[in-house]
């Protein structure tokens, strides 16, 4: 959750959460975008989408972004190395174009954020991205975060409210 509150702050509160079924949930996530119960697939059926995929062949570019109407962002973290569930379950049955954010597998709102900076304008190669970060929670214990983070002037962009998360004990 503290992931998605980011990556609405990125964007304004313009997300679309798709495939939300749980009452629960929806109520959370309502507070942070609009929330459907159908796919992207059918949601977006006749509108020009890009989905955001490690196996794409193609990086995402500015260009990218001026001529759709939405970019999804799969959401499918979860083992620290990529399985291809983004291709499986959304790519290869929905028809959209894909592209990549480079090589390393990213958080959700680290994804998102890069995907900001490519629709201001910027291009994927000129994003500086860690390729893991090490959170020190005292002078023996430390969590490793196996993802890729954007860096900006060498200072990871980490979801708010995650150091303090980790930290609890």
């Amino acid at each position: 959750m503290l992931e998605y509150k980011h990556a609405a702050k990125l964007w304004n509160g313009k997300l679309v959460f798709t495939r939300v079924a749980d009452h629960k949930t929806a109520q959370i996530l309502r507070n942070l975008g609009s929330v459907r119960k159908e796919n992207a697939k059918d949601l977006y059926s006749n509108k020009k989408c890009i989905v955001l995929d490690p196996q794409a062949k193609k990086p995402l570019t500015p260009k990218d972004c001026t001529s759709i109407d939405a970019l999804i962002v799969g959401g499918l973290l979860g083992y620290e190395k990529p399985q291809g569930r983004t291709k499986t379950l959304i790519s290869a049955s929905s028809g959209f174009h894909t592209r990549h954010l480079g090589s390393l597998q990213l958080s959700i709102d680290g994804a998102v954020f890069v995907i900001k900076a490519i629709c201001l304008g910027l291009n994927l190669k000129d994003i500086e991205i860690a390729k893991e970060i090490e959170i020190i929670h005292d002078s023996i214990h430390s969590t490793i975060l196996p993802f890729g983070y954007p860096l900006i002037d060498d200072v990871p962009i980490i979801t708010p409210g995650l150091v303090q998360y980790l930290n609890k004990k």
